[in-house]
């Protein structure tokens, strides 16, 4: 009798015949799923372990060649979303294909792609707070994450709602409908897009500032994101053995140099960074937490004043010149800080009439002067009779005396104030949590989420102690305007 091959030895196979070597092994690791593991005793010395030429990598620029070549009802989704105007951005045309080659093809009587042995083991569940039951859900109540789920599950929405009908014209049959096909089913449901999303960013690498800061990098395809199959079996560690570099052939995966003597065991996992990632970021992106990790991290919508009447030219502004409405708290060494770009936010949200604050239509202004006036910026933001027309040109603005002093003031107050809504809030609903978690499952999305609400509720803890005292240290600044 024939022995059946396991999807992960048909893509070992297939790995190894197109130019994959490796001196690690592939195995399953407890409450991981797979991950690399070494064979033997190794030095920590930079060594390469692991190479995936670039024939390999999935990108926008191979998944467009391949369905004009080898795809065409791929090909055709993609022509049709063009020309009514859909944008396909790199992540939407790696989803389309990830969910053409798991579910569409078949539909469609089209043969497998080349990557059909990596699409085979892909995860076919995710758990992630998307995939999260209304029991495990309800167990994010409190958190800052549970308005990022609820957002993002939206969005998916929308999009999937958008691009459904063209999903439906998968099929060898003829659409009897704008929507339907196949007796009436949708070839592609909207838990099979948020998978492909789900695939997308927890295995995606970023490309882009790499080859940017490298000039020996050159004749690489120009796409920033990529799927890399084989590394992407690497699990997170926050004391990695290895590290992942990009070559002009394709990716390597090496050995980090240690000055420790001690040599890698066998036996001995060998995982990557992901990067410096807070609990919410790791339990959103990929579904699970660290008990010991030292990245801290809370973000909330910008928190305008109450009746402020320049609201919406204000979030005109910010999104034109490309901030975010979002404001990111991350934990240093010296506090709690704003990233750069929410400290942006926060003084635009800040700023009042009395400040000498006033928007212009830009369409309305006199051309008498031939001054840079960029009609496609729909508002220009004034402090004073200056026109603010680049952020550089917004911190200056804002950091001179008093001015400064003043709205460094109200951003601490605006801050404090919300950190201790979002730590009253997660303290109310903890208990009623807490008893759920108890009587639940004993299932590790709990544990995980048990892991993050108790890193938030510290963090918060620690922003407030820290906000509190930078509000105490400006007290008795001179400079600001009572």
């Amino acid at each position: 009798m024939a022995t059946m091959t396991t999807p992960l030895q048909t893509f070992l196979s297939w790995a190894q015949e197109n130019g994959v070597m490796s001196n690690i092994k592939v195995q399953k690791i407890p409450d991981k799923g797979w991950g690399f593991v070494s064979k033997g005793q190794a030095a920590r010395d930079n060594s390469i372990v692991a190479y995936i030429p670039f024939h390999l990598l999935l990108n926008t620029t191979k998944v467009g060649k391949y369905a004009k070549e080898k795809a065409p009802k791929l090909e055709e989704t993609f022509q049709a979303l063009l020309k009514n105007g859909v944008s396909l951005t790199e992540r939407i045309v790696l989803i389309c294909f990830l969910l053409y080659e798991r579910f569409g093809r078949s539909a469609c009587g089209e043969e497998p792609s080349f990557w059909k042995p990596y699409v085979d083991i892909l995860p076919h569940t995710l758990h992630t707070p998307l995939f999260y039951d209304n029991t495990l859900r309800a167990c994010l109540d409190g958190t800052s994450l549970k308005s990022a789920v609820d957002a993002k599950s939206n969005k998916l929405r929308r999009e999937y709602n958008t691009l459904r009908p063209y999903f439906n014209q998968w099929s060898a049959q003829p659409s009897t409908t704008d929507n339907n096909v196949n007796d009436g089913h949708d070839i592609i449901t909207f838990d099979h897009f948020i998978w492909g999303d789900g695939v997308f960013w927890s295995r995606v690498l970023s490309f882009g500032s790499r080859i940017a800061s490298d000039s020996n990098l050159v004749g690489i395809d120009p796409d920033d994101y990529h799927l890399v199959p084989f590394l992407d079996f690497a699990n997170h560690s926050l004391r990695p053995y290895a590290r992942w570099e990009l070559t002009n052939e394709g990716v390597e995966l090496i050995l980090t140099k240690s000055d420790s003597p001690e040599p890698i065991l066998p036996d001995t996992e060998i995982c990557i960074s992901y990067g410096d990632k807070p609990n919410s970021e790791l339990l959103f992106i990929h579904g699970f937490t660290l008990n010991d990790n030292p990245w801290s991290a809370i973000s909330f919508p910008v928190p305008f004043y109450e009746n402020d009447e320049f609201e919406e030219e204000k979030f005109i502004f910010m999104q034109y010149h490309g901030i975010k409405p979002l404001v990111s708290l991350t934990r240093k060494k010296g506090g709690a800080e704003l990233t750069h770009e929410s400290t942006r936010a926060m003084w635009i949200s800040v700023l009042k009439k009395e400040d000498g604050l006033k928007f212009t239509n830009v369409t309305n202004e006199s051309n008498e002067s031939n001054e840079s006036n960029n009609e496609s910026q729909p508002v220009n933001l004034m402090i004073g009779d200056k026109i603010i027309r680049t952020l550089d040109e917004l911190d200056n603005a804002i950091n001179e005396p008093p001015l400064s002093q003043e709205i460094e003031r109200r951003v601490i107050n605006s801050i404090l104030e919300n950190v201790e809504h979002l730590l009253s809030h997660l303290k109310q609903t903890n208990e009623q949590v807490l008893k759920m978690m108890e009587s639940g499952k004993n299932l590790r999305e709990l544990e995980y989420i048990k892991i993050y609400r108790e890193d938030e509720y510290k963090f918060l803890e620690y922003a407030v102690d820290d906000f509190t005292r930078k509000r105490e240290s400006l007290m008795p600044d001179e400079y600001i305007m009572e």
